[in-house]
C-alpha cells in the first residue's frame, strides 16, 4: 500500500466469495494506491480469505445474510477512509488509470459527489464487440450512504436523501474472463433467483427485481420464462427510464429464441423508438431487422441515424464501440444496395475519425480486396497497430486473397495457405482460400478450412451457407464420376451475393442488442 502521506485516505471496498482465482489480480491493481483494502469474505469454500490475509489487507469473515446490501454495508462499517471505491474480485485497474484516479481523490473529489466508473467486460467468442455500463463506485466515507435491495443493491437512494449528485469519471474497471464462465454464471443466475424471489415476497414486485430474474432465467436458457419477465418489468418501469430501456433490450434479445420473433422484434423496437428516438441500439437493432427482411433503404437510414446522432445510456449495458459498429453496418448495407463508392467513402470518413478501429480497418480492406485492388489493400494493412495478431500473415493473406477475387487461383493459393499455416485466422483469410481451394477441385480441403471457420465463430452464417452450397453441389451431380469442380463466382454481383451471409450475421449481432 502507498506509504505517502496523502492530504485523503482512500479504502478499497469489496465482497468476495469463493474468489481466489481472481482476487489476486484485483488486489495487485489497487495496493499501490489504497490507503485501505477491506476484504469482506460471505462464506468461501476456498482459500480466498487466507489469500486475502497474506497480502495484509484488512480481511473479514462474514456471514452471508441472503443480501448483497447487508454484505456491503457491513463492510462500510469497516471503512476508515475518506472515500470509498467499490471493487468486485477479477476487477482490475491499469496501472496509469489508478494513479489518475488516486490522483483525483486528493485533489480533485467533491464530497457532495458520488462518482459513476465504467465498467468492462470483455468480447465473448463471436461475440459482437465488448460490453460496459456506469455503475456508482466511488463515494466519500460520509456515514450516511447505505445500500438498499438483496441483489442488484444500489445506493442511490440514501445518495438522494444527502443531496448528493453524480458525475463520472474517466477511470475504466475491467472485469476479467472469467466472466462469461458457464458454470459461474449458472451459479450466480441460481443465487438471484433466490434472492429475488425473497426480495418479492417482502416488498413485492419492481421493475428492478423482474429484470434480474428475467437475466438469470436467459442464463439459464429458459428463453420463454425470460422474455415473460422482460415484459412483466416493462408493465411495472417507469416510461422513459433506464429500466424501461432495459426492457426493451431484454425482449428483443428473448425473442431471438422464437422462430417467428423478427416481426415480434420490429413491432417492439418501432414502440422502444417512440421513447427512445436516438439510442443507438435500438436504432442499429432497427436496421438489421429491416435489412434482414430485404428493406435496405430503410435500414441504411437507421444505421446512418444511430451513427450520426445514436445516443447510449451509460446505465444500461450497451457494447463499448456502438458507434463504429453503426457505421459498419451503414457502410455493409450501402455496399448491399450497389453503392460500393459511397460506402467507401462512408468507411475513409469513419477512419478518419477513428483511425485506430481495427473493425473499420478490416471493412475497407475486405471492400478493397473484394474489387482486387491490391494496392489500395495493402495500403491499409500497412495502417493496422503493430499489436494486430498475426500481422505478417494477414499481410500474405490479403496478397492472396486479391488474387483469388481476379480468379487467378494459382497464384493466391500459396499466399493464402502461408498465412493459414502462421496462424492467420481472420474471415477474409478463411473465406478466400476456401473458396479458392474450391475453385482449384480441393473440395475436401475446403470443407476442412470451412469447419476452421465455423468452430471458431458460430455466429458467422457465411461458413455455413458455403458448406451447404457444397452438399447441396454434390446432392445434385447428374451422374457418378462426373467432374465435381464447383463453380464459384467472385464478379462484383456474385461477390455482394456472397456477402449476404456476413449481412446477415450482422443482422444476429444486432439482434444481441
Amino acid at each position: 500500500m502507498s506509504m505517502e502521506a496523502n492530504p485523503r485516505k482512500l479504502s478499497v471496498a469489496m465482497i468476495v466469495r469463493d474468489a481466489a482465482e481472481a482476487l489476486a489480480a484485483t488486489l495487485d491493481s489497487i495496493q499501490q494506491i489504497a490507503d485501505q483494502i477491506v476484504v469482506v469474505d460471505t462464506g468461501s469454500q476456498d482459500n480466498t480469505l487466507a489469500l486475502a490475509q497474506a497480502r495484509g489487507v484488512t480481511a473479514i469473515s462474514h456471514p452471508w445474510q441472503d443480501s448483497f446490501s447487508e454484505a456491503r454495508n457491513f463492510a462500510l462499517s469497516q471503512v476508515t477512509g475518506d472515500w470509498v471505491l467499490w471493487l468486485d474480485a477479477g476487477e482490475t485497474l491499469d496501472a496509469i488509470d489508478a494513479q489518475e484516479l488516486r490522483a483525483f481523490v486528493n485533489e480533485g473529489a467533491d464530497a457532495a459527489m458520488a462518482y459513476v466508473m465504467i465498467v468492462k467486460v470483455p468480447q465473448t467468442a463471436g461475440g459482437i464487440g465488448s460490453e460496459q455500463i456506469g455503475k456508482i463506485r466511488l463515494f466519500p466515507n460520509n456515514g450516511q450512504i447505505r445500500f438498499e435491495g438483496r441483489v442488484r443493491e444500489t445506493p442511490i437512494l440514501s445518495l438522494a436523501e444527502c443531496e448528493m449528485q453524480l458525475d463520472a469519471l474517466p477511470f475504466p474497471i475491467r472485469r476479467s474472463h472469467l466472466e462469461h464462465d458457464p458454470q459461474r454464471k449458472s451459479r450466480k443466475a441460481v443465487r438471484d433467483v433466490q434472492l429475488v424471489n425473497l426480495e418479492i415476497h417482502e416488498v413485492g414486485p419492481s421493475a428492478r427485481l423482474l429484470i434480474c430474474m428475467a437475466e438469470a432465467m436467459q442464463a439459464l436458457g429458459d428463453h420463454q420464462n425470460a422474455l415473460t419477465f422482460y415484459q412483466q418489468a416493462g408493465q411495472l418501469a417507469e416510461p422513459n427510464s433506464t429500466e424501461s430501456l432495459e426492457a426493451y433490450y431484454g425482449v428483443l434479445t428473448a425473442y431471438d429464441e422464437q422462430e417467428d420473433g423478427l416481426d415480434k422484434q420490429i413491432q417492439t423496437c418501432l414502440a422502444a423508438l417512440e421513447y427512445y428516438p436516438l439510442d443507438a441500439q435500438l436504432l442499429c437493432a432497427m436496421g438489421g431487422y429491416l435489412q434482414s427482411q430485404g428493406h435496405l433503404e430503410l435500414a441504411i437510414r437507421s444505421f446512418e441515424t444511430a451513427y450520426k446522432y445514436g445516443q447510449i445510456n451509460p446505465e444500461t449495458w450497451h457494447i463499448e464501440d456502438i458507434d463504429q459498429i453503426a457505421v459498419s453496418c451503414f457502410a455493409l448495407a450501402t455496399q448491399l444496395a450497389g453503392q460500393p463508392e459511397e460506402a467507401e467513402k462512408i468507411l475513409n470518413e469513419a477512419l478518419a475519425e477513428h483511425p485506430l478501429s481495427i473493425r473499420l480497418r478490416r471493412q475497407i480492406i475486405d471492400m478493397h480486396v473484394k474489387y482486387a485492388r491490391r494496392t489500395e489493400a495493402m495500403e491499409h494493412v500497412q495502417l493496422l497497430p503493430e499489436s494486430f495478431p498475426n500481422r505478417e500473415a494477414y499481410r500474405s493473406a490479403v496478397r492472396g486473397a486479391t488474387a483469388a477475387a481476379q480468379k487467378n487461383w494459382v497464384a493466391a493459393r500459396p499466399y493464402l495457405e502461408t498465412a493459414f499455416r502462421n496462424g492467420c485466422r481472420e474471415a477474409l483469410c478463411l473465406r478466400w482460400l476456401s473458396v479458392t481451394l474450391l475453385a482449384l477441385g480441393m473440395q475436401n480441403e475446403a470443407i476442412e478450412i470451412l469447419n476452421v471457420w465455423r468452430s471458431i465463430d458460430a455466429a458467422s452464417l457465411e461458413p455455413q451457407q458455403l458448406l451447404a452450397s457444397i452438399e447441396q453441389a454434390n446432392a445434385t451431380m447428374s451422374l457418378p464420376g462426373e467432374s465435381r469442380t464447383i463453380r464459384i463466382d467472385t464478379s462484383p454481383e456474385g461477390a455482394r451475393s456472397a456477402r449476404t451471409a456476413d449481412a446477415a450475421a450482422r443482422k444476429q449481432d444486432a439482434n444481441q442488442f
